[in-house]
């Protein structure tokens, strides 16, 4: 983490005073494509030195968020299947874990296709986050794809000894969440309901697409065409003009580079982790963008 976020720490974790950082950090408890483990460092440098608040419209993973830590932190993302997941990790982490390990007891491929076809009206909201970090770990190539109809759609992943968990991440990252408000709504409409003055807001948007396979449709049924990077570019603007200070990446594509060119572009170079065949994982060119300083 960068140097300027160091006089901010704060070591009494259960008397954290806002404007602070918590510690221990966190690192992912999910697997993600597009997660922004391996850029966290290019993403604080470019953080403003001070700030009252950290929104994430985006959540995702939640790399940032749970290496930042900060407090208070607004996450959203519009997956309520994700957000509820999160939830639970902060909420009710001992229910969350041995409802995992039944899960990996009874681990098998048929296991797994069952547990896909259930329905989530007929789980409890701890059930619900345990089948997600289940079919998550054990899935191919850890991919979140639903169907039109908003049903988890990835095959069976084949792995020998699937780890569903890291007990000592998942505890950190309980205590980091204690701090967050959790939102499962349009990143539109969370923002235009949360952002104001003084924040720090961290945007990680399904990409604009640079090939047929890049565009991963990562959080809902719901598509992210070209005139919803129009429609987040001008929300950007707004952001800026508000008094906020938001940090967003992307692809690095003719798109992106035009509709962010009145502010600062930094170009990143960060590994795929998730591919269509399993190649393609050299590290390519990505953008980061902040306000013009």
């Amino acid at each position: 983490m960068a140097d300027y976020f160091v006089e901010q720490l704060v070591l009494n974790i259960e008397g954290v005073e806002p404007g602070s950082i918590v510690v221990p950090k966190a690192s992912p408890f999910l697997k993600w494509a597009g997660g922004k483990r391996k850029l966290l460092d290019a993403i604080f440098k470019l953080a403003p030195r001070s700030f009252d608040r950290y929104l994430e419209p985006f959540l995702g993973g939640g790399a940032v968020a749970l290496a930042l830590g900060y407090n208070p932190m607004l996450l959203n993302d519009s997956n309520a299947d994700l957000i509820n997941t999160f939830r639970l990790v902060r909420d009710d982490l001992e229910t969350l874990i041995s409802l995992l390990d039944a899960h990996l007891q009874r681990h098998s491929e048929d296991n797994f296709y069952a547990v896909r076809a259930q329905k989530l009206d007929d789980l409890s909201p701890c059930e619900q986050a345990a089948r997600f970090i289940y079919l998550n770990k054990t899935c191919f190539n850890g991919l979140y794809r639903v169907n039109r109809s908003g049903q988890f759609n990835v095959p069976y992943g084949r792995y020998d000894n699937p780890v569903l968990y890291d007990r000592e991440n998942l505890l950190a990252a309980s205590r980091v969440l204690r701090r967050a408000e959790l939102y499962a709504e349009d990143y539109a409409v969370f923002l235009k309901q949360h952002a104001r003055p003084g924040d720090f807001i961290y945007l990680d948007p399904p990409y604009a697409p640079i090939s047929q396979y890049s565009d991963f449709k990562r959080y809902t049924k719901e598509q992210f065409r070209e005139e919803d990077q129009r429609s987040l570019a001008q929300l950007y603007n707004e952001l800026v003009e508000l008094g906020a200070y938001p940090v967003l990446s992307n692809s690095y594509s003719e798109t992106t580079l035009s509709l962010y060119a009145d502010h600062d572009i930094q170009i990143v170079h960060a590994s795929r982790n998730i591919n269509h065949d399993g190649t393609g994982r050299d590290p390519i060119p990505e953008i980061l963008v902040r306000p013009r300083q």
